[in-house]
């Protein structure tokens, strides 16, 4: 708990070169991403991603790492006592995936949220709404087929809310934007489906439409995709 106390004080309103600062031979923030206690680990973790550091720190895998755990956990539903809690859960987990979003957007090189892929794609299917939108958004900023094409999952998904289609197709625009269309042939292929379907909400055949348009298809491709359908 004073050690918790602690790395919430070095963290109030404080910037890169605060966080990062020594007391002799040691850097107490950069210490708390390995302290026993997960919650010190978070916080300091989730202070030092919020600072948008410029300079590279040999601890920044640990940033990351942490902050995967972070947005990892998951409430269990009976732990609401003592000093890690479901509200705690929630709270970390929703910051990490805060944090992590701001620095795609900034397109910090400094932490790497590349080792964070596998725990970001997970999240797409998380049972809270705002992890899964701001999973869905930092995907879209990482240059990875992987990362779009669960993007593009999520989207095309029937199981998910038409908000949360949205919000994915979304996701997809931006991806495909920043990083070109990097998803299969039979996915291009729902994606236009979608758009030419008249059966479905019109704000999700809007979003839809805005995504596919984005992937900058070639003019080839696009004619191929028209025929097919006419014929179906």
């Amino acid at each position: 708990y004073v050690a918790l106390g602690a790395v919430n004080a070095l963290t109030a309103n404080a910037g890169e070169k605060s966080l990062l600062y020594r007391v002799g031979t040691t850097q107490p923030l950069l210490d708390a991403l390995t302290f026993d206690d997960k919650a010190v680990r978070y916080s300091a973790a989730i202070a030092i991603a919020a600072a948008g550091p410029k300079q590279s720190f040999d601890e920044s895998r640990l940033v990351v790492q942490n902050l995967s755990q972070a947005l990892a956990e998951m409430p269990s539903g009976n732990n609401n006592s003592g000093l890690w809690n479901d509200q705690l859960v929630d709270s970390y987990a929703l910051n990490a995936a805060q944090v992590m979003f701001e620095l795609a957007q900034a397109q910090n090189r400094v932490i790497d949220l590349s080792a964070a892929l596998k725990t970001l794609i997970n999240a797409t299917n998380d049972r809270r709404f705002q992890i899964r939108v701001f999973a869905a958004n930092t995907l879209a900023r990482l240059d990875d087929p992987e990362a779009q094409r669960a993007i593009a999952a999520m989207a095309l998904s029937e199981n998910n809310s038409v908000e949360m289609r949205n919000y994915a197709f979304e996701a997809l625009s931006v991806s495909a934007k920043i990083n070109a269309n990097l998803l299969s042939d039979e996915t291009i292929d729902e994606i236009y489906s979608l758009v030419a379907s008249q059966d479905i909400a019109p704000e999700l055949r809007s979003a839809a439409a805005r995504a596919f348009g984005a992937l900058n298809l070639p003019p080839h491709q696009i004619k191929t995709l028209i025929l097919d359908q006419a014929k179906s």
